[in-house]
């Protein structure tokens, strides 16, 4: 498992037919999307046959059955899902296959972690099977690049800002971004930018959020407050718009009055670079000690919200206008 960790593999962008391919990830929207291109790839070909197999139910020969020539085929697309799930079955059938795979099939196979199937994954690997990456995306680096690279197979532009605000929006599961991506792009045409992206995913308590949050820091108390009211009056949760306050504080503390380049910080602090680019933008002209003044306050305004308070909206704007008290003015 250690050699699959230190080389993922190859995007499933770039999967084309093979005679041996494992996906090896628990993120099963990339092991999807993977099955899908290939799916699509074979339905090209008269001459083969397609079949779907689980390791965990499989049967003694099913996977023989799949992998021979017919009178209506020559070669043959096999998926098995749930490798880590296997049963004995399975695993007896499949190191039979491994010895001598014919060239002509494609046997894609889903291994979503673990230790079971280790005598089995060792040596689909020493066969020479392709390694597709599915392991999960949680950095918003990640998902920027996700997005960047949907919208551009699609033929499309997107925006810095509409990318950045579609991952605030959708960004907490990748199979919501990557049907976003396909909304839009169905749905919209010429350049994406934040407006589009606004008008579908807007309403999102993650969107609203960060610009309550923005326009406070930014000294700007009449629209963060409205941007908080609407909020509430739709039946936001305002525990949200406190965490993000909080996260947005916190990160223009972590970089202010370092000059440091933001690749070297967004490493050093677990944040995207562009994450720190616009922390040090916001940064301009604060106080560490107004800053200081402001995370108290956010952290009394969380105790009321999660219960210590007659009034969490009344405590959420309270804290929005000091914060946008203390913010410098440019």
């Amino acid at each position: 498992m250690a050699r699959a960790q230190a080389n993922p593999g190859i995007s499933w962008r770039d999967l084309t037919p093979q005679p041996l391919i494992l996906l090896s990830g628990s993120e099963q929207y990339l092991a999807s999307r993977a099955f899908e291109l290939l799916r699509a790839q074979a339905a090209s070909r008269e001459d083969i046959a397609h079949t779907r197999l689980n390791a965990q139910s499989y049967e003694p020969g099913e996977l023989l059955l799949a992998t021979s020539a017919s009178l209506f085929s020559t070669a043959n697309l096999v998926e098995i899902h749930d490798l880590a799930s296997m049963n004995e079955y399975f695993l007896k059938d499949a190191l039979a296959y491994l010895k001598s795979p014919a060239p002509e099939n494609v046997l894609i196979m889903h291994h979503s972690g673990g230790t079971r199937g280790k005598k089995l994954l060792d040596a689909i690997k020493a066969a020479g099977a392709v390694i597709v990456n599915c392991q999960p995306v949680k950095k918003d680096a990640e998902k920027i690049e996700f997005v960047t690279a949907e919208i551009k197979a699609a033929k499309r532009r997107i925006t810095n800002d509409a990318v950045k605000a579609l991952v605030a929006a959708v960004g907490n599961s990748l199979a919501e971004l990557g049907s976003s991506c396909s909304q839009l792009i169905q749905d919209t045409t010429g350049t994406i930018d934040q407006d589009v992206v606004d008008k579908y995913y807007g309403g999102r308590v993650e969107v609203t959020a960060f610009k309550v949050a923005d326009a406070a820091i930014a000294g700007n108390a009449q629209v963060a407050l409205r941007t908080l009211r609407h909020a509430l009056s739709t039946g936001t949760d305002p525990i949200p718009i406190v965490a993000t306050l909080a996260m947005k504080v916190r990160q223009l503390a972590k970089v202010l009055g370092v000059n440091e380049p933001a690749a070297v910080l967004a490493s050093q602090l677990g944040m995207a670079p562009w994450q720190v680019q616009q922390a040090q933008q916001q940064a301009r002209g604060w106080k560490r000690s107004d800053l200081a003044a402001c995370v108290e306050t956010i952290a009394q305004t969380d105790r009321m919200v999660k219960g210590g308070g007659r009034s969490p909206g009344y405590a959420l704007e309270r804290a929005i206008l000091f914060i946008a008290g203390k913010a410098p003015r440019h």
